[in-house]
C-alpha cells in the first residue's frame, strides 16, 4: 500500500492542529493511519506525541478491563444458569421417588429433566461461542495496538486472513 498521507492530511482527519494536540479517542484513529502516512510524518508525529506507545498501552489495558468484566459476568450468569437448572433437576427428582405415581407422570417428570438438561447443554454451547468471540475480539485489540505500535517503530506487517481462518 502506498504511503500518500501528508502530515496536513493527517493533522485534518484528526481534527487537530498539530500532534501535541491528540486526544486519546483520536491515537486508535491515527494508529489505523499509520500504514498510510509517510514514514518520515510517521515518525514526526510520534515525535511530537511522545506518549503514543504509553496510550495504547493504556487503552488496551482499558480494553481488558472490559472484556474482564464481560467475562465475569458471563460466568456469574452461566453459573446462576446452571445452579437453577440443578434445582429443578433435584426437585424433579424428589418428585420421582413419590410411590404413588403412574407411568405416565413418572414419564413427563423424566421428560422434563430431559428438557433442563438440554437446555443446560445450550447454554454451554452458548457461553462457549461467547468464549470464542470475546477471545477473537481480544485477539483482534491486541493485535491492532501492536500493529499500530509496529508501524509506528517502522515495521511492516503482511497479514494473510485465510491463514487465520485455518487457527480455528
Amino acid at each position: 500500500m502506498s504511503r500518500t498521507l501528508t502530515e496536513q492530511k493527517v493533522l485534518h482527519k484528526l481534527g487537530i492542529e498539530d500532534f501535541r494536540h491528540i486526544t486519546k479517542d483520536k491515537v486508535l484513529v491515527m494508529a489505523t493511519m499509520l500504514d498510510k502516512m509517510d514514514p518520515e510524518v510517521a515518525k514526526k508525529a510520534i515525535e511530537q506525541f511522545p506518549e503514543f506507545s504509553k496510550t495504547m498501552k493504556e487503552i488496551l489495558t482499558e480494553y481488558k478491563a472490559v472484556l474482564d468484566a464481560a467475562l465475569k459476568n458471563n460466568a456469574d450468569s452461566v453459573q446462576s444458569f446452571y445452579a437453577t437448572c440443578d434445582a429443578i433437576i433435584q426437585s424433579l427428582e424428589k418428585e420421582l421417588d413419590r410411590d404413588n405415581l403412574s407411568f405416565q407422570e413418572r414419564r413427563d417428570i423424566i421428560d422434563k429433566m430431559i428438557m433442563v438438561a438440554q437446555m443446560k447443554g445450550e447454554k454451554d454451547t452458548d457461553n462457549k461461542n461467547f468464549l470464542v468471540v470475546m477471545s477473537r475480539i481480544g485477539l483482534a485489540a491486541l493485535g491492532l495496538t501492536t500493529g499500530a505500535l509496529l508501524i509506528a517503530l517502522g515495521g511492516n506487517i503482511k497479514l494473510n486472513f485465510n491463514d487465520l481462518k485455518k487457527i480455528h
